[in-house]
């Protein structure tokens, strides 16, 4: 009968010749407690890394400081294609004046492309964008829910017009409507860059889109006569339109609509903020 082999671990006290401990497996069990053990270990490892600072200094981990600087950068390259479009559409038009052998009577149509509102971003959002946004927002809950507070804290805001207020019925919505004086100017609701200056019908008035700090953006439409043009720098509370559209005996009113790293929030919050 064959014998199977055993080992045996013993600790022994030799100054009072006394065995203190014993312990004895068979190979197959003493491998198999080692693999135990090292997947423990592994595991200990790991739950240690993620729930600690630990993981950014994993390779190819972005630090919080340089995902921000990242979307930052992103937005800003959005801008200036969004600026350089603008540009190379009224240098092909003024090209297209000047070309004598053009066909007679089409410069009028071309000059008009400049003016039309270019499909981008702000558009409402797809039925597959929503379900990924939606999505995204259950894998990471800090993205829309608390960055805009906390960025928007850091966010100087001013007035949009004297005497303005919200109309009550829009006040929970993403475009609320803004009540103000008979000509009354619109000013911008914070330091930002001018991106687009668009007109529509004359019921419709002229609309103003604005890139601000730490990833905002407004738009402002239904407005009066525009005082900016695109591309211009606006220190907030400067007037960007003056007056908003209305009836020869109502008020004037105007909408706004406000963005954080592309995503809608409510005005409402920020237009308390300023006092408006």
């Amino acid at each position: 009968m064959k014998t199977l082999k055993k080992y045996r671990i013993t600790i022994e006290d030799e100054s009072r010749l006394r065995q203190i401990a014993s312990v004895s497996a068979r190979p197959y069990k003493l491998w198999s407690g080692a693999v135990l053990a090292f997947v423990a270990l592994l595991l200990l490892a790991s739950a240690l890394i993620m729930a600690t600072p630990l993981r950014t200094l994993l390779p190819g981990y972005l630090k919080h400081g340089e995902r921000t600087a990242a979307e930052k950068g992103i937005l800003k390259i959005d801008s200036i294609r969004e600026a350089y479009n603008v540009n190379s559409q009224y240098l092909n038009n003024i090209l297209t004046v000047f070309d004598t052998d053009r066909e007679p009577g089409d410069s009028i149509l071309k000059s008009a492309t400049p003016n039309e509102l270019p499909p981008d971003s702000l558009l409402p959002a797809s039925p597959r964008e929503r379900d990924f946004i939606s999505r995204m927002k259950d894998r990471d809950k800090y993205n829309a829910t608390v960055l805009a507070p906390i960025a928007g804290e850091q966010l100087r805001v001013y007035p949009v017009a004297d005497g303005a207020t919200v109309a009550e019925q829009t006040r929970e919505s993403m475009k609320p409507r803004i009540l103000t004086p008979k000509q009354s100017p619109v000013c911008a609701i914070s330091d930002g860059r001018v991106l687009t200056v668009e007109y529509s019908s004359p019921e419709g008035g002229a609309s103003v889109v604005m890139q601000h700090d730490n990833g905002f953006a407004s738009r402002y439409s239904h407005l009066g006569t525009p005082a900016v043009s695109p591309g211009s720098y606006v220190d907030g509370g400067s007037v960007i339109a003056h007056g908003a559209t209305g009836g020869s005996m109502a008020p004037g009113y105007f909408f706004i609509e406000i963005w954080y790293d592309g995503t809608p929030v409510s005005p409402d919050r920020y237009l308390r903020t300023s006092g408006s």
